[in-house]
């Protein structure tokens, strides 16, 4: 693997703390999103608050939260690279064109793709002369502390590339349908991936949840039947590796598919409960993903947030270990099927084409 420095465009550690920092809404398109960025950016450029580096370089990110410490190298990736990256899921169509608009009206990523890869020497290892040096950029954000390294020693560079020459393989965590975006393009020349690396062991894998619109098979329960053991719960207490299927009314199942190793999780949720089951015909359009990080406890803040939406589904964790043995052996998993952390906060580190 070839990783290349380049400009990133930064807010300084006070933007952070002030109450001008850009925020998205969930309402927002790819499209207005990138275009509230770009006019942001500007603004801020203009009074000092943000700026485009004056030489390119590869970046470091340290995040620490309560319970993690994560260390991130950020640098592009060539097109031509791209054989080094592995999906993981599927591709959400319409969450693909959405992006598509965005990056050929503006030609901007607000964020890189997450990538990991396993074994090896760990991040903090190979930028440790980095730690050495004050961060440029130190902001609390959402909870968390980010602290930003920018390099442009040449030595210091060429020693992480020969780091990381041997690492043939990147899996892609967070960032699929940016990536499918750059691999559509008509030319190659453009395509200049911005990722960030960490490795295995400070990766930390959720599953992502469901949200389903429409109108299920009053025979769902029986048809669950024919593949899991379903029951009717009042406490998530004893849930643990269950699946929990969540109505508006509060009533709330628990359906066990652990003897059923012949798919994985992911594949039963959109197969067996939701397509089978559910009868959900147009699955895209029908269920959307909800973050990997809240709760059946949510569920009443869900449905009021999505006041028309019939059922949420919570998917309970895979280990990184069996989720690394369903993509080495060649198998994807449906579309928004996991939720990886860090997640790098929008505009921390922005790229313009």
């Amino acid at each position: 693997m070839q990783i290349n420095t380049f400009r990133a465009i930064r807010f300084n550690s006070d933007y952070w703390k002030s109450q001008n920092r850009f925020t998205s809404q969930n309402t927002e398109s790819k499209v207005e999103f990138a275009k509230n960025v770009l006019h942001h950016i500007d603004r801020q450029i203009a009074n000092g608050s943000a700026k485009i580096d004056a030489n390119p370089g590869l970046y470091v990110l340290r995040i620490t939260s309560n319970s993690k410490c994560v260390m991130l190298l950020i640098g592009e990736i060539d097109y031509n690279e791209k054989s080094v990256l592995f999906m993981n899921e599927g591709i959400h169509k319409p969450k693909l064109e959405s992006y598509k608009s965005m990056f050929q009206k503006f030609k901007i990523q607000t964020n890189p793709v997450l990538t990991f890869y396993k074994n090896g020497q760990a991040i903090e290892e190979i930028v440790a002369e980095t730690l050495h040096c004050s961060p440029t950029t130190i902001a609390s954000i959402d909870g968390m502390l980010y602290e930003l390294w920018q390099i442009t020693n040449p030595i210091e560079i060429e020693k992480i590339k020969r780091s990381l020459k041997a690492v043939n393989r990147l899996y892609i965590a967070d960032g699929h349908h940016r990536f499918s975006l750059f691999t559509s393009l008509p030319t190659k020349n453009s395509a200049k991936l911005i990722i960030s690396i960490t490795d295995s062991n400070s990766i930390l894998l959720k599953s992502c949840h469901r949200i389903v619109f429409g109108s299920i098979s009053p025979k769902w329960q029986s048809k669950i039947s024919q593949f899991g053991t379903i029951e009717k719960i009042h406490s998530f207490k004893n849930a643990g590796g269950k699946v929990i299927i969540s109505f508006p009314n509060n009533d709330i199942y628990a359906v066990d598919f652990r003897e059923n190793a012949t798919k994985s999780i992911f594949e039963i949720v959109k197969k067996d409960i939701i397509e089978f089951s559910f009868g959900i015909t147009n699955y895209e359009e029908n269920v959307f993903p909800l973050p990997g990080n809240i709760s059946p406890q949510d569920a009443p803040q869900i449905f009021s947030l999505y006041k028309s939406g019939t059922v949420a589904i919570f998917v309970p964790s895979i280990s990184i270990v069996d989720f690394l043995d369903v993509i080495d052996n060649g198998h994807k998993l449906p579309a928004t099927s996991t939720w990886f952390e860090p997640k790098i906060v929008d505009g921390f580190i922005v790229r313009k084409f």
